[in-house]
C-alpha cells in the first residue's frame, strides 16, 4: 500500500451531520478530502454569514491554511453525514514532494476557485452599482 493510500485509510473518519470542522481564525494543521457526504463552507461578513459553497464527493478543502500557515479564513460544517480523509500538513508535503501531479491538481483546483471568486466579486459590484 502506498504512503498516500495508507495515510488516507488510517485518517478516514465518519463525521455526523452538523459537525463544525473548523471556524475562522482556527489554526489549520490539516486539510480534508470528501469521500462521501457534503460540507458547507461559510464566511462571516458585516451583513451576516454567507455560504461560499457546498462541496461533495472528491472535493477537498482546508488546504489554504495548511499551505500558508495562516489561520482559517472560513468556516466548515458537515451538511450531511460524511466520510472524510483528514490529511495532515506532513502527509500533504510528502504527497506533493513525491508526486508533482498532486501539487498540480491542488493548484488547478485553487485557481478555479479563485476565478469563481473573481466572478462573484464582479456580480456584487454590478449589484452595488444598480442599487445606487
Amino acid at each position: 500500500m502506498s504512503l498516500a493510500g495508507k495515510a488516507f485509510k488510517e485518517a478516514g473518519k465518519d463525521i455526523p451531520k452538523g459537525t463544525v470542522l473548523f471556524k475562522e481564525g482556527d489554526k489549520g494543521d490539516e486539510m480534508y478530502l470528501i469521500c462521501s457526504g457534503e460540507v458547507k463552507l461559510t464566511r462571516k461578513t458585516t451583513n451576516g454569514e454567507i455560504i461560499l459553497t457546498v462541496l461533495g464527493f472528491g472535493e477537498f478543502f482546508g488546504a489554504m491554511s495548511v499551505i500558508t500557515n495562516k489561520p482559517r479564513s472560513i468556516n466548515a460544517e458537515t451538511v450531511t453525514d460524511c466520510r472524510l480523509n483528514i490529511i495532515s500538513k506532513n502527509v500533504l508535503e510528502t504527497l506533493v514532494s513525491s508526486n508533482p501531479l498532486v501539487a498540480l491538481s491542488i493548484l488547478k483546483k485553487m485557481i478555479f476557485r479563485l476565478e469563481s471568486a473573481y466572478d462573484k466579486i464582479e456580480e456584487l459590484s454590478v449589484t452595488v452599482k444598480q442599487e445606487r
